[in-house]
């Protein structure tokens, strides 16, 4: 998926590492927080696992994410941290002033009195990161990996490459860019909590998700990440579970390897009637949708007008008992594409009303410049009735037919 430089504990250098994740994802436009990811150094072999709101992925678009800015640069905003040369630790913003050639903050400390500092502007020179960075030693519990950093000891720039187990403390790895590796301890309230007490804590919340969940499901824990193994009846259990566990507080994340039982009762053309069903449904506004199930994995495509994606799509389908994964891809239309939308339901509602059609379900969408038909008939018959029917409402030979006959 992705590949960075990360510090490997075997090889006790920085060494590029391949960043890979359980199902498809990309780092093209961010990603979703949470996501598990395996990195494997490219010369040893040796993994660890990471997570997605651990990694920069080069861009600092998470608005839950804040970059502390060097002194002098016009970054400085309240609740900065902020380090003066010389001074014995960081500080906080109160407030911030600036003239032609001076700069005046009032800062703060825990317990003291509100201080002024006065002085000229300062200059770093050839600033790398001048969209933002971490100014370190201040703030390196919210360091990602990936971060440009600035080390205002060393009075250079640097990147974060990792973190680690030293003994017991956790430290934060950076590269900086005379090629020395500095490890810089987090505070005790930063650092991951005892693998026991993670265990115990998560055996609890399975407890109160379901009467019995708790013994199928097996919980291990390491540096912070709780693996969850075990069989579960649906993809939507599965799903409430990750849930449950992302809502514990203190913990870096979760990799849930818990399985759903394949029900041999149940044949791959049961499952994927079944997923027809859910999206044979005008609740959902999708259309030119597609179902494909092999072995219970189940792959589904539809396209759906631009910003009305439907949500509760993917959740009814993952509580269909026996479908063990499911992949699921949209493809936006922009709704400039699209129209008639009047005319459509006026025909969908006149087709609903002919007993001849009774038990199928016909969808109508203008797109491309025609109608779109598509859902379900019980015979030949009723799908010519039903795609004569179109013709003659929309007075428009431009039809296309994606009727399904079912099978007896």
């Amino acid at each position: 998926m992705y590949s960075q430089q990360l510090f490997c504990r075997q090889c006790q250098q920085a060494v590029r590492h391949d960043v890979c994740a359980m199902e498809e994802y990309t780092t093209y436009g961010g990603m979703e927080r949470g996501i598990p990811l395996l990195c494997v150094c490219t010369h040893c072999g040796t993994y660890h696992v990471a997570f997605s709101q651990e990694f920069a992925f080069c861009h600092k678009d998470d608005p839950q994410s804040e970059y502390a800015k060097v002194y002098g640069h016009n970054r400085i905003f309240p609740g900065d941290w902020l380090y003066f040369d010389g001074a014995t630790r960081p500080c906080v913003v109160k407030s911030f002033f600036q003239a032609n050639d001076r700069e005046v903050v009032v800062y703060k400390r825990n317990g003291l009195p509100d201080e002024k500092f006065e002085g000229p502007k300062i200059t770093i020179d050839h600033e790398v990161s001048p969209e933002g960075y971490r100014l370190l030693p201040a703030q390196c519990v919210n360091t990602l990996l990936g971060d440009h950093v600035y080390h205002v000891i060393r009075k250079q720039f640097g990147i974060a490459i990792g973190v680690v187990k030293d003994e017991s403390k956790d430290k934060l790895v950076v590269k900086m860019d005379d090629g020395l590796i500095v490890f810089m301890s987090y505070p005790r309230y930063a650092e991951n909590p005892p693998n026991d007490e993670v265990v115990a804590v998560v055996r609890k919340h399975l407890e109160l998700l379901s009467d019995g969940l708790s013994e199928d499901v097996s919980v291990e824990a390491g540096q912070g990440i709780v693996y969850l193994r075990g069989f579960v009846d649906s993809l939507a259990t599965k799903r409430k579970i990750q849930t449950k566990i992302g809502e514990i507080a203190g913990l870096r994340g979760c990799v849930n390897m818990v399985r759903v039982r394949k029900n041999s009762k149940v044949s791959d053309e049961d499952l994927e009637r079944q997923i027809w069903d859910v999206l044979d449904d005008i609740a959902h506004p999708i259309f030119k949708y597609s179902v494909k199930v092999k072995s219970g994995a189940a792959k589904v495509t539809f396209y759906y007008e631009d910003e009305v994606y439907p949500d509760e799509l993917k959740s009814r389908i993952e509580c269909i008992p026996g479908i063990v994964s499911l992949n699921m891809h949209g493809t936006a239309i922009l709704k400039k594409n699209l129209g008639k939308k009047d005319l459509c339901q006026k025909i969908m509602d006149k087709l609903a009303s002919y007993s001849f059609l009774k038990n199928s379900f016909v969808h109508v969408t203008y797109v491309g410049k025609r109608f779109l038909v598509e859902g379900r008939v019980a015979n030949i018959v009723q799908r010519e009735f039903a795609l004569l029917a179109v013709a003659g409402f929309a007075r428009s030979v431009a039809v296309g037919n994606r009727l399904r006959i079912l099978k007896t």
